[in-house]
């Protein structure tokens, strides 16, 4: 996806950088001789922001169609539960503190949108509900499951909840409603951190989370636990008692996000946790990943797995999805779309069978064959026979800027007809997903400002 050649211009004289930019289209003439490491990690975040908020400018209507399928697809559907009991300082998602009577009549509409996309024609094999906080209204969420069991034969279905809720009722309702994967915030064990990021109060204390999360362990296919690295003040020691705790739990799957902290909520998060340290990333990226080794498999740039083929976070069986819900992003057929942010409008349009997207961006035939790149490298492996299914038989020429680049960097190799991360290629994705989730939160932080502002429900029912 993201063309880095397409924006700067670097001239290289005997190990001497220089580089300038203009608004014209600028390509890279010359990159040989580039050795500074921390320069590229610099020039990665830098150019890939940048670029990410050209790549996500969206036409926004309040009557936008909805997409309708391919032939012949089976899709992810992506569902946004947007209720949480506490707002966390750290995160850019799209959520609201809980009110129950307006969650309720949200479930409901949920149902309602649910039944629209069926009757367009979409067929479903996998579901990923997330949120905010998915189990907020479990009875709720089960009748939800439900129906989208009684409309399509769903293989995977990965339900996103907290600590807190890791009750016996609880995880009944999930797993009599048949859930394959359940994927708990924990973010970190460490108490200090836990309290900075106003994470203590609401779901105990390290050692609490860790009773909870082991007291559930081997009731589903997948216990994944969701963990955060480079927290302010965050240090090696600090994440090898994490790992530690997480070694002693045995969950099957950890997955190690880096602090992603939109420009939205930067100052916030500072002002409560203190500065962020890019330059810790690397270090404690590096360190995890040594550390998870012996008891896990790294499976993605930050999913790591005790056995091969457990169901992971992010897309790599399915290219495209739909996304159902307020704030909700879906991608299909070379169009990115978000629906409604207004929990109010969402409901009223959803139970009046209009369409609930409101924002979309078309990629051009290039940018499709980089988003893929992008998003399927996330699983440190790209095959060329698929692109070529794909895209057809020219899409390296579309990726020649950015395989030479990242291979003269030490990122990639080929390999058995396929592309292949090297550790430091692990890294720069690492890099380049920060970057991209991070624009990608400003967006969201955005729209709920502007919802705020002018409390639009133009739609309620």
């Amino acid at each position: 996806m993201l063309s880095f050649f397409n924006q700067t211009k670097i001239l290289v004289c005997d190990h001497q950088l220089k580089y300038h930019m203009t608004d014209s289209e600028l390509e890279l003439n010359w990159f040989i001789g580039i050795t500074d490491i921390m320069f590229i990690d610099n020039f990665i975040s830098k150019y890939s922001t940048r670029l990410a908020k050209r790549y996500l400018t969206f036409e926004q209507s309040s009557k936008i169609p909805q997409p309708y399928p391919g032939n012949n697809n089976s899709y992810l559907l992506y569902i946004h539960i947007p209720f949480c009991e506490q707002l966390c300082p750290y995160c850019s998602f799209f959520r609201i503190e809980y009110e129950p009577s307006l969650a309720s009549k949200y479930f409901d509409a949920l149902e309602n949108e649910i039944k629209r996309y069926k009757n367009l024609g979409y067929n479903f094999d996998a579901v990923y509900i997330g949120g905010g906080t998915p189990t907020i209204m479990p009875n709720k969420l089960a009748r939800i499951i439900e129906c989208i069991r009684n409309n399509w034969n769903i293989k995977q279905l990965s339900v996103e909840t907290n600590p807190n809720h890791l009750k016996p009722d609880i995880i009944k309702i999930l797993k009599d409603a048949g859930t394959n994967r359940l994927s708990i915030g924990v973010q970190t064990f460490n108490n200090e951190i836990l309290e900075s990021i106003q994470r203590l109060e609401i779901y105990g204390t390290g050692e609490e989370i860790k009773k909870k999360i082991s007291s559930v362990v081997g009731i589903f296919d997948t216990i994944n636990i969701d963990m955060i690295f480079n927290f302010p003040k965050q240090n090696e020691r600090m994440l090898s008692e994490d790992i530690d705790f997480i070694n002693n739990i045995r969950a099957d799957q950890i997955t190690y996000y880096p602090l992603i902290a939109s420009e939205s909520k930067r100052m916030e998060l500072t002002e409560k946790c203190g500065n962020i340290d890019y330059k810790n990333e690397k270090r404690l990226y590096k360190y995890l990943a040594r550390q998870l080794a012996d008891n896990y498999k790294q499976e993605s740039i930050w999913c790591f797995s005790k056995k091969k083929g457990l169901i992971d976070e992010y897309i790599v069986d399915h290219n495209e999805y739909i996304g159902i819900g307020a704030g909700a992003m879906g991608y299909i057929r070379g169009t990115l779309y978000f629906n409604t942010f207004s929990i109010e409008q969402y409901i009223g349009m959803a139970n009046k069978n209009i369409p609930t997207v409101t924002a979309t961006r078309k990629f051009s035939h290039i940018e499709r064959v980089r988003f893929h790149f992008l998003l399927n490298l996330l699983a440190g492996n790209l095959n060329f026979p698929d692109m070529k299914q794909k895209f057809g038989t020219l899409f390296k020429f579309a990726l020649a800027r950015e395989l030479l680049f990242f291979t003269a960097n030490g990122a990639i190799t080929f390999k058995n007809n396929s592309i292949k991360l090297t550790p430091r290629g692990q890294y720069y994705w690492v890099i380049l997903m920060r970057s991209l989730f991070s624009v990608v939160g400003d967006y969201r932080q955005t729209q709920m400002s502007l919802n705020t502002l002018t409390n639009e429900n133009i739609y309620d029912s």
